[in-house]
């Protein structure tokens, strides 16, 4: 049996037929004759023009080669125009394609908002994931840029590139960021001026085409994922302070009006917010420790995302003292402790390698 090639579109037997205008029932008997008679010119190959359906010998996924040869063999039987129409079909149907992965394209490089700064209306994004979105290289981006510089200089009214609008440089960052508008000035002169293939001219085509209602959707998204975030830490960090609740989750200290140096408070990830996006508003991924704690457990870890884990060994190496104590509380305490990698350990389980769906 030929090897089937998932990567290439397939189209179901329902969806074929629809595409023909011909009833399932007709398609199904011009695959019957295709396949009886193996001397004449009309034929199915397996693989080439069709897969069937996993664990269902008997049922087809067509390719767009297998669609256009019924096509050719429905118009050479039966007159009409049928080929323009399904080649005008796929036409459309590729372009669609083409702009659904740039969206998927986009929306992957906004999922780490480290990579991102927003001002206003506009996303700028990182020079490296720019490259990834125009799906070309350094020196392909580096030739773009000075088509642009060359004409804009050399045409009266043509649109040249401003920092702040198109691009910027923000002070720590070591990549120069591109917003919504930068990329598509990008694409278009891709699109018009650049020596690339075919393929290439229809991705930042799409790019061009979509790049802006796709980038302000993500904003959107984004600035309500963040209201979202600080509401859920507002309250957790609410519920440790009122009575009866825990205070710090390590020390138990809470604030006071009699304490010399106040106490503060905060909500820290136990998933860091920015690679685990997906549980930075999920309440029992949030943990409500004093300020010194939070502030010593980053600088311990460093710059790497932490994970509930990452806590666990910074209490045991760093805050042991907070579970010590006399005969009489050291219990007590021990079972707190216990309690408390308990939660962060079944946490590292439930969630380390699998996203939180809403």
């Amino acid at each position: 049996m030929a090897t089937s090639k998932r990567l290439r579109d397939a189209f179901s037997f329902q969806e074929t037929a629809k595409i023909l205008g011909i009833s399932p029932k007709k398609l199904e008997s011009i695959c019957q004759f295709f396949d009886d008679d193996t001397d004449d010119e009309w034929e199915l190959i397996e693989g080439e023009f069709f897969e069937y359906e996993p664990g269902q010998a008997q049922s087809r996924r067509f390719y767009e080669e297998g669609v256009m040869a019924i096509a050719k063999y429905l118009e050479e039987k039966e007159g009409g125009s049928i080929l323009a129409k399904i080649r005008e079909f796929f036409t459309h149907h590729r372009a669609r394609v083409t702009r659904t992965l740039v969206k998927r394209r986009i929306i992957q490089v906004t999922q780490d908002r480290s990579a991102i700064e927003i001002r206003g209306n506009l996303i700028f994004l990182q020079q490296r994931s720019v490259v990834s979105v125009l799906g070309t290289n350094g020196k392909g981006m580096a030739g773009t840029i000075r088509r642009i510089q060359e004409e804009s200089a050399g045409l009266e009214g043509a649109e040249g590139l401003e920092m702040g609008v198109h691009f910027d440089d923000f002070e720590g960052k070591d990549q120069r960021h591109w917003s919504q508008r930068g990329i598509v000035r990008l694409a278009k002169t891709m699109n018009e001026k650049g020596r690339i293939t075919k393929a290439r001219k229809a991705w930042v085509k799409a790019v061009a085409d979509v790049a802006e209602d796709c980038f302000e959707s993500q904003r959107k998204l984004l600035e309500s994922h963040e209201s979202r975030v600080k509401a859920t830490k507002d309250r957790v960090r609410q519920r440790a302070l009122r009575k009866g609740g825990s205070g710090c989750a390590v020390s138990g200290c809470r604030p006071s009006p009699l304490d010399k140096q106040p106490i503060e408070l905060e909500a820290h990830h136990l998933f860091d917010a920015s690679s685990r996006p997906d549980l930075a508003a999920y309440e029992d991924n949030l943990i409500v420790i004093s300020q010194n704690i939070h502030q010593n457990f980053h600088k311990w870890i460093g710059a790497k995302p932490c994970e509930p884990k990452d806590f666990i060994d910074y209490l045991l190496r760093n805050e042991m003292s907070y579970f010590d104590g006399p005969p009489s509380t050291r219990k007590q305490k021990e079972k707190k402790l216990e309690k408390l990698m308990n939660r962060l350990e079944l946490l590292q389980a439930r969630f380390e390698g699998n996203q939180l769906l809403y």
